[in-house]
């Protein structure tokens, strides 16, 4: 099985055009709100995300992911399209 960061960046990276797509103004910024605010820690069948956790032994066993595994969880790119509220970065200018 292939995962890790090297599987998870073209298939964000491939929702984020899509999102894009939909949303030709919003900011990448937005894009990375949509998708982090509507992402899950549960995964497609409704169980706590897994991490695999190796012994001294070397045998791998399966426990509960924190987000130091998962990061904002697992991506639902329909609810991306659509996320409701977004949070956004720019410039912030004073006037003193």
């Amino acid at each position: 099985m292939i995962s890790g960061t090297s599987m998870a960046a073209p298939h964000i990276a491939g929702i984020a055009a899509l999102i894009k797509q939909k949303h030709p103004h919003w900011s990448p910024a937005a894009i990375k709100s949509a998708l982090m605010t509507t992402s899950t820690t549960l995964d497609r069948a409704g169980n706590p995300i897994l991490a695999q956790l190796y012994s001294e032994t070397e045998a791998m066993k399966l426990v509960k992911a924190t987000p130091f595994d998962y990061g904002s969880g697992h991506v639902n790119p329909r609810a991306a399209l659509d996320p409701g509220l977004i949070f956004d970065a720019g410039l912030f200018t004073s006037s003193l």
